[in-house]
């Protein structure tokens, strides 16, 4: 109403309100997309359209100003009050179009039983004088509504344009169908969305253009021999131990790339498969092949704790006394803050003499603090990360609650905001989380592979595939990762790995650590959905309505 350019339409508008009672509808520039007879795509656009459930429809054009047509150039033109000339496309062809559109789609309606309704079209020149004759064959008189009558018998115009009292014998009513078609095809509402699909790939968009300044870390660590590299989760820690484990390898060094996590060992693998001087392992199943190949394996008939916790790091450390040729010129350590400290002594067993050793390790001292005790007998020069490349700002909030140690800067985009859910038992847990699995892939339109639904133990792990047996949606694990799948997995077995989207559930007592928070917060990049009691969601968000 207020836009200028439109001075002539809102006229029309006003004096259409003032002329006509309810029993009408009146649709306003109604635009279509169509094909031509050659199957060409053209739009067009309706400016009024005018529907009575007895009299049908009349489609209407209204052009301003002054009016003139040019014959030699097939050229219409409007000419405004300072007298300045406008080319218009032909009125009473876009009219004629108009109701032809209309009667197509009407007819394509499913609310429509197709039958003959009267169909009219018309010009009204709000500003131009009396039209005194017909202005050609395809331009009678009768089509036009010029300033007097539009002022005076704008209501008359229309009864003549659409037949009232006369409709032909052929023509059927509009009626209640008509309307409510009508009403769906040119004015239906609709709301789409800002689907979750779309935040992570926008922030997907943001990660990758922040990825490359994680690798300037390797230049600060390049002369010193022995580095440990301390950051919190989201800080790129994996990303650079894969890059420096490839820039040693290519470089001609023998290299090994080490971890506790076998799901996070398995999936570098994965990752890092067949590039030559680079080995990928396990940390145990480090132990157990090359101390089988020096010939010095672990005994049998010990418990399976002793067997990891010392037996097997201790065969490796005598098989690097039995063969030293099998030690690595690099090692690099992920996720150091999981080793025991008398690994550590396996470890440095394992480098050659002048070798350079990389240990990546979690700086959060709430969790890990007596993690770096073993570490630092080895010599090893503290380096810091300090900014978070992973996480979304609000997901790098919730994950602090959790944090303490040196200050974390998350440099990603503000992301989607937390999502929490409150159930009070087991079942309605898992309920809960199954129905924002299926919200996420059949109406955010999330794919499966950047989802993962982390559990807090094996019993509820088992819980949530029971529920979930029927869907349709794929489903793996931490270690198996199929890239297409959504991962459904313990806390523990996803720590090192991520996904896009995380659906955390919190049941019973086993996540009253801080460290199961930390980690499966620090997962998800872009969102996090944390399905839990009231009380579990106070001590888990405590203090993040501050931050």
């Amino acid at each position: 109403m207020e836009d200028s350019r439109r001075s002539a339409e809102v006229r029309v508008y006003n004096q259409l309100a003032k002329a006509l009672d309810d029993s009408f509808s009146v649709f306003y520039t109604r635009p279509w997309v169509g094909l031509d007879r050659l199957g060409n795509e053209i739009d067009g656009e309706c400016d009024f359209l005018i529907a009575h459930p007895t009299h049908g429809i009349l489609a209407i054009e209204v052009k301003g100003g002054g009016i003139e047509f040019d014959p030699e150039r097939d050229q219409w033109i409007s000419v405004d009050r300072g007298n300045f000339p406008h080319k218009i496309k032909d009125p009473v062809a876009q009219a004629r179009s108009a109701k032809h559109e209309i009667r197509k789609r009407l007819k394509n309606s499913r609310r429509w039983n197709p039958r003959f309704i009267h169909e009219a079209q018309g010009v009204i020149f709000p500003h131009s004088e009396r039209i005194k004759g017909d202005l050609g064959p395809d331009r009678p008189r009768k089509l036009f509504c010029c300033q007097g009558e539009f002022y005076t018998d704008l209501r008359g115009w229309i009864s003549r344009r659409m037949n009232e009292g006369q409709r032909p014998q052929n023509c059927e009513d509009l009626g209640k169908d008509g309307m409510a078609a009508l009403e769906e095809l040119l004015a239906k509402p609709f709301k789409l969305s800002f689907v979750i699909g779309a935040a992570l790939s926008e922030a997907a968009e943001d990660f990758q253009a922040l990825e490359p300044s994680q690798y300037q870390i390797l230049e600060t660590i390049s002369e010193i021999p022995r580095a440990l590299i301390r950051g919190g989760a989201g800080t790129g820690k994996t990303v650079v131990a894969i890059e420096e484990a490839l820039k040693s390898a290519a470089a001609g060094r023998k290299t090994l790339l080490t971890c506790h996590s076998r799901p996070l060992a398995t999936n570098l693998e994965r990752k890092l498969k067949d590039i030559k001087n680079l080995t990928v392992a396990g940390f145990h199943a480090l132990c157990g092949h090359i101390s089988r190949k020096a010939g010095v394996p672990p005994p049998s008939n010990i418990s399976e704790r002793e067997l990891y916790e010392s037996a097997l790091p201790n065969a490796l450390y005598r098989a690097m006394e039995v063969q030293p040729a099998l030690k690595w010129d690099t090692i690099i350590v992920d996720e150091g803050q999981d080793f025991s400290t008398d690994w550590w002594i396996a470890i440095d067993a394992c480098l050659s003499h002048g070798g350079h050793l990389r240990v990546f390790m979690d700086s959060n001292q709430r969790v890990y603090e007596r993690a770096e005790n073993g570490v630092h007998d080895l010599s090893v020069v503290p380096v810091r990360l300090s900014r978070n490349l992973r996480n979304t700002k609000n997901i790098h909030s919730a994950a602090s609650v959790h944090y303490s140690g040196p200050e974390i800067i998350a440099d990603g985009p503000d992301g989607l905001e937390v999502s929490w859910i409150n159930a009070e038992n087991p079942d309605a847990k898992l309920e809960a989380a199954y129905k924002e699995l299926r919200r996420l892939v059949f109406k955010e339109e999330v794919a499966p592979g950047d989802i993962a639904v982390l559990v807090n133990g094996p019993a509820a792990r088992t819980g949530f595939l029971e529920r979930s047996g029927g869907t349709s949606i794929p489903l793996t694990d931490a270690e198996t990762m199929a890239l297409e799948d959504v991962v459904v997995d313990t806390v523990r077995r996803f720590k090192g790995l991520e996904r896009p989207a995380i659906i955390l559930i919190v049941s019973g007592d086993e996540m009253d650590g801080r460290e199961l928070a930390y980690v499966a917060f620090s997962r998800a990049r872009a969102y996090l959905c944390v399905v839990s009691s009231q009380g579990e969601t106070k001590w888990l968000s405590e203090g993040l309505q501050d931050t």
